[in-house]
């Protein structure tokens, strides 16, 4: 990450993983860990979304303190029915002690999206996978035919990073 000092440690990466892993888990079809959203966000907690690192890592203590409460285990460590009950939880802002639980839970549920579905330069959607899962071409270079509402059986093109960014 350009030398930054990485926003999060490694136990609450390993939360954060857990976590984007049941919001958008893998089938026969990879889920967000696969696809690269944790990188994604930890890139943009080090950068544009510097500013909710704070609320990131107090959420993902929270998530293992009501893990610890509800299951006595912390929340890497539960099943997928658990942590699904703890994000519920968190959804509804049903977290005894912690009233930001909602806006914790609908903050990451978009970064985990974003972190799917972006443009890959931006340290997310890797080879492209979450546009192939859901058919989008990316940019493509011009098109011989209207494509809107249609399905587009083309590959994916990723937009060039701007000039004088690094990744």
């Amino acid at each position: 990450m350009n030398g930054k000092k990485k926003p999060l440690n490694v136990s609450e990466r390993r939360v954060l993983a857990a976590a984007a892993d049941r919001i958008f888990p893998a089938t026969d079809t990879p889920g967000a860990v696969e696809i690269g959203a944790v990188d994604y966000i930890e890139i943009a907690l080090a950068g544009a979304y510097a500013a909710l690192a704070p609320l990131y890592r107090s959420g993902l203590r929270a998530l293992n303190r009501h893990a610890k409460a509800k299951f006595s285990a912390p929340f890497a460590a539960l099943s997928g029915e658990q942590k699904d009950s703890v994000l519920r939880d968190f959804e509804s802002g049903g977290v005894p002690g912690w009233k930001k639980a909602a806006e914790f839970f609908e903050t990451l549920r978009y970064h985990v999206l974003e972190g799917v579905l972006c443009e890959p330069q931006y340290g997310g959607n890797n080879e492209m996978s979450g546009w192939r899962l859901v058919g989008f071409p990316g940019q493509q270079f011009g098109y011989t035919d209207a494509f809107i509402n249609r399905r587009v059986d083309l590959e994916p093109v990723a937009g060039e990073e701007p000039e004088g960014e690094g990744k």
